[in-house]
This record gives structure tokens, sequence and C-alpha cells, in this order.
């Protein structure tokens, strides 16, 4: 399954010593815990199949940024487990509630925090970096990162949040053209379609902010919300690969084409270009 994985992975990484034993057992009690669920529905395994996928992809792009910064090799590792675990609470999220929406049901990232805490999964694991880990995960959903955070804890928690996005952006412009053929309600939120775009996810958005939940009213501001990400993304690195691979183009084509969407696009194509050429 891992060798398949790294014959699939969307970036040409370098992956021949990204395969340590501690990676390996990372990986391994990660999948046996998201295996531990039985009784799951056709839709439930189709969302643990995309979140275990997902998973494996956010730990590469982790690897890879981390490289791209010079990382040492110890806080390359921390970055490569924070990406391996971050997502556990999904699991227990989507049984529970059958939903990914977190303001409806749990904090995904509060709850892995607690179920790495309450298990073996880090036990090797030198304390002060796995509290680097847990701040990681507990920060890689929030809005923003909280202030006052020391420097390396800051450069893991962004690192993090940067390379979840880049893969949160492939699986959904994946669907968005179509690729995944079959309907999908919890990567557009179970909100309805609208033409247009609600005034306050106008206002913010091109104010140069990112959008905030409570204005999202529809799919269409659902995918500017995604659109706006572009403001949080930390690194010249990750915004490279956005461009490469056309996320905000991909968002842009499955929009509704009218003036304010127009309007909106080319404001964060010009932020992602100029953000380039820092």
């Amino acid at each position: 399954m891992l060798k398949c994985y790294f014959k699939e992975q969307q970036y040409n990484l370098e992956t021949t010593n990204f395969m340590e034993d501690w990676y390996k057992s990372a990986v391994s009690a990660f999948e046996t815990y998201v295996d531990s669920f039985s009784g799951l529905t056709p839709e439930q395994q189709k969302n643990f199949d995309i979140k275990k996928e997902h998973t494996l992809r956010v730990a590469g792009n982790a690897r890879q940024l981390a490289v791209s910064l010079n990382f040492s090799e110890e806080d390359e590792k921390i970055a490569v487990l924070a990406a391996v675990f971050h997502d556990m609470g999904r699991f227990s999220q989507i049984v529970e509630y059958n939903t990914l929406n977190d303001s409806i049901s749990m904090d995904h990232a509060e709850l892995a925090v607690e179920l790495l805490k309450n298990n073996e999964f880090l036990s090797s694991v030198e304390e002060e970096n796995r509290k680097l880990i847990f701040s990681s995960i507990l920060c890689h959903n929030k809005f923003e990162l909280p202030p006052n955070m020391g420097s390396r804890e800051l450069i893991h928690c962004r690192l993090l949040r940067d390379a979840d996005k880049l893969d949160i952006l492939k699986v959904i412009t994946d669907y968005y053209s179509g690729k995944n053929k079959s309907a999908n309600h919890m990567l557009t939120w179970e909100l309805p379609k609208s033409a247009a775009v609600s005034p306050g996810v106008v206002k913010e958005v091109l104010a140069g902010k990112l959008v905030s939940k409570k204005e999202v009213k529809s799919e269409t501001d659902v995918k500017i919300l995604q659109l706006s990400w572009i403001y949080d993304i930390n690194y010249k690195t990750t915004v490279g690969m956005i461009l490469r691979n056309r996320y905000l183009e991909k968002i842009y084509d499955s929009l509704p084409k009218n003036d304010k969407v127009f309007e909106i696009y080319r404001k964060i194509k010009v932020f992602a270009e100029n953000k380039m050429m820092e």
C-alpha cells in the first residue's frame, strides 16, 4: 500500500529516505486505528478512504516543505509525524455525526490530540517534540494562529497548515473538475447552490482577508472561502505548488461566472503571483 502511494505522489519527492522505521511505524499505527472502525455505510467508507489518502499526501507535502525550508532531521520528523496524525479526529466525527463540519459536530483537531495523549502513538517521541506535534495539530484547522507563539512552534504550525491546505485544494479541485464522479455532500458542507456570492464573503475576500465561516451561506461561498486561503499560505514554496497545479484556476472554473466572481478571482491571482516575487 505504501509503495503504491509513493508511486502516485503528486509531487516529485525523493522518497528513498522517507521510509524510515519511525515513519512506517507511525503510518501503521494510524491505519490500524482507522481500520478499527466497523459497520460503516458506503458513504462513510468513501470518506474514510478520502481521509486516509489525504493523510499520506499531507505527510508527503510536509516532508517536501521541511526539506525546502532546510529543517534539521529532528524537525523534519516532527513535521511529518504531525501530518500523519493531524486528522485522526475525523474518523469519529464521520461515524458519530456524518459530517466533516466542525461547527456542527466536534473540533477534530482537539479530538486528535486527545487520542494521541491517551494512547501510545507517540510514546517514543521526546516530550518537547510531542508538545510541538500537539500544537501543530491543534492549530492546523483554526482560523488564525494564536499570538505570542515561540519561533520553533510557529514554524511547525505554519508548515502543517500549508501542507494540509495543499492537499485539501487537490481533493476539492479534483472533485470540482469531475474527476470524482459521485456526489459528496461533505465536501460542499451540505449547503445550497447559488449564483451569487454573499455580501459578507465579498467584503472579506476583496479586503484581502480570509473568509470566515460565519459568512458562508452557499456552495459558491465555500469555494470563495477556499480561494481566500491564499492569504493564509505561509511559504513561497507552497504558493508555487498551488500555482503549478492550477488549484486557484480550477476553483474559479467551477464557479458561476459574473462580474463579482471575476473581480474576486483577479485579486486572488494577483496576490498569489506577487507573493512569488517577494
